[in-house]
């Protein structure tokens, strides 16, 4: 009887032992994954942001450049990606330790920097360049920072 119940309370100490283990690891596993959706998700923000940025300030640079006016409605059209994508950058500079990378938010920071300049089309150009070396730089940070690491059980095989 002895003998039984001594199997028996080795039998629901592993049990217990191995509940408990996978338990943490799940739970692990998941707060690693909810962590990486999270900066997934803001890596894409930015970068769509910043995409729309290089676009209004291209247009308005290239406009500048051949001396042309554009027209009212996709002047709108264009201010409305300004207005939208502007604030998301500025938010994204403003947070980016909780987020990024160093190396990220060191490009968003370096955006944001106003450069004063007596010319618009200077201003436009300098701006441009700005905007597309943020992008550049933030999609190569994402790719380094987004990277699947291998799981420590992965490691061991």
């Amino acid at each position: 009887m002895t003998d039984t119940l001594l199997e028996l309370i080795k039998l629901a100490s592993v049990g217990i032992i191995a509940g408990v283990f996978s338990s943490a690891l799940a739970n692990r596993d998941h707060r690693q994954r909810k962590w990486w959706e999270l900066r997934v998700a803001a890596y894409q923000g930015v970068i769509e942001a910043l995409s729309d940025l290089v676009y209004y300030y291209d247009k308005h640079y290239n406009a500048a450049i051949e001396s042309r006016d554009l027209s009212e409605e996709f002047e709108k059209k264009l201010s409305a990606y300004w207005e939208q994508s502007f604030p998301r950058v500025r938010k994204a500079a403003d947070s980016g330790a909780f987020l990024f990378s160093d190396k990220a938010n060191a490009a968003l920071r370096d955006f944001m920097q106003d450069k004063k300049t007596e010319w618009y089309i200077e201003h436009l150009d300098i701006t441009l360049s700005k905007a597309k070396k943020c992008l550049a730089n933030l999609v190569e940070c994402s790719k380094e920072d987004l990277k699947l690491k291998p799981s420590w059980l992965e490691r061991l095989l």
